[in-house]
Order: C-alpha cells, then structure tokens, then sequence
C-alpha cells in the first residue's frame, strides 16, 4: 500500500494534529490528510499541487477516515469547476497528459469554517508545517507547484530555507522557482489559481510552468 508510510506519519503525531484545534478560537475544519490515487504513483512525472487550505472539510476524528475523505473527493473529480480545479486540471493536462493524476496538499491543515484562516489561527497552525515537507518526501514528486502566493512565503521559508528565483519577466511574487537544499525536483511558486484567473495571469503562468518544467526556460539570476 503505497499510502502506508502517510499513514503511519499520521498516527505518530495524531495528538498534535487533532489537539492543536483547542488553542483557535473558532471552528476549524479538517483536519486535510492526503492519501494520493494510483494514478498518481503510475505517472511518468509525478506532480504535487499545493495549496492554502480546504474550503470545507469533514472533521472526523478518525485518520483512516480522514484519508478516505481525500480518496473519494478524488482531485475534485465530481466538484465544481472552480479556478482553483480548472487551473490543475489545466496543469495537468501539460506537465502529465492525463487528468486527476496529480497530489494535491496543502499548507494549513485546517479551514476555519469553510474560509481561510485567521491571521491568528495561521500562527497556530503554522506548528503542522513539519508535516508538509514530510508528506513531500513520502510522496517524492517530480514537480510541487504552490499556489499559495507570495503572502505565504514566510512559512515557505521557514519550512525549506529556499531560494526564490525569477523567471523569464515575471516579478518573483507573481512566479518564481524555489530551491531547497531539503527537496530534490522542481518546485515552484506562484499565486492561488483565483488570483491568477483575476489578474489575467493563468494562461501566460501555464505555459511559463509548461516549459520551465520541460526545460525549456531556466530560472534567472
């Protein structure tokens, strides 16, 4: 079983992963544990998406469950086709030929009522960070994209002491490559699908993704 070790990681910090919902004020949903389908272990290249946080969760308190809930949301394969899963499946499309074959994660392990987190709450939860990169390392992508946009970048450099570089024209906080001496791959970041579809952004960042990852930019100094 190829989700096992993601299991296992899960039960050895169950305490701090369901007890850390006693110090935010406000409901929190979750918590959001990844279990990735087979289509994603059999891609030739294995792409990794992460975001900020759910928008509504089950709050089971139950870890097997909890990975059983991202199995059957399935990529959002019966969702609506929000910014968020278009941008994806479009990724998907040009860095896999194949759709619902990616990983989806994300960096706060709880929503707050279905929304974003408070500032306050993103604090709290900054504590599950270490989770993440080991999620990352269990599931060893080719590609992590994160659409979490530049606003989330200290925790990004917290949790990977990174390097951000440009590339091609785009500013850093709208694209940048992220290196990291604790990840092997190409990783990059640019903003949260909504804001890229809002600023008419999506299509250039794609195709700059697109050949970034096929090498055929490379990051600027």
């Amino acid at each position: 079983m190829k989700n096992q070790p993601l299991l296992e990681l899960y039960q050895r910090h169950e305490s701090a992963i369901y007890d850390i919902t006693s110090r935010c004020a406000e409901e929190m949903e979750g918590p959001f544990l990844i279990a990735p389908n087979e289509n994603y272990w059999n891609s030739a290249t294995k792409v990794a998406f992460v975001g900020q946080e759910t928008h509504g969760w089950s709050s089971k308190r139950d870890i097997s469950a909890q990975m059983t809930e991202y199995s059957s949301f399935n990529l959002g394969e019966t969702y609506y086709p929000s910014p968020f899963w278009n941008v994806i499946r479009k990724l998907e499309a040009a860095l896999t030929g194949t759709a619902y074959s990616s990983a989806w994660l994300n960096l706060n392990r709880y929503d707050e009522g279905g929304l974003s987190p408070s500032w306050a709450n993103q604090q709290i939860l900054a504590e599950l960070d270490f989770l993440l990169l080991e999620e990352l390392k269990l599931i060893t992508p080719d590609v992590v994209i994160f659409l979490t946009g530049p606003n989330y970048d200290g925790r990004l450099t917290a949790l990977l002491n990174p390097t951000y570089l440009p590339i091609q024209s785009f500013p850093e906080r709208q694209l940048c490559k992220v290196q990291s001496p604790l990840m092997a791959g190409t990783m990059l970041r640019t903003y949260h699908p909504n804001y890229l579809r809002r600023s008419g952004l999506e299509e250039s960042v794609i195709e700059a993704i697109h050949d970034t990852v096929a090498g055929r930019q490379q990051p600027t100094a």
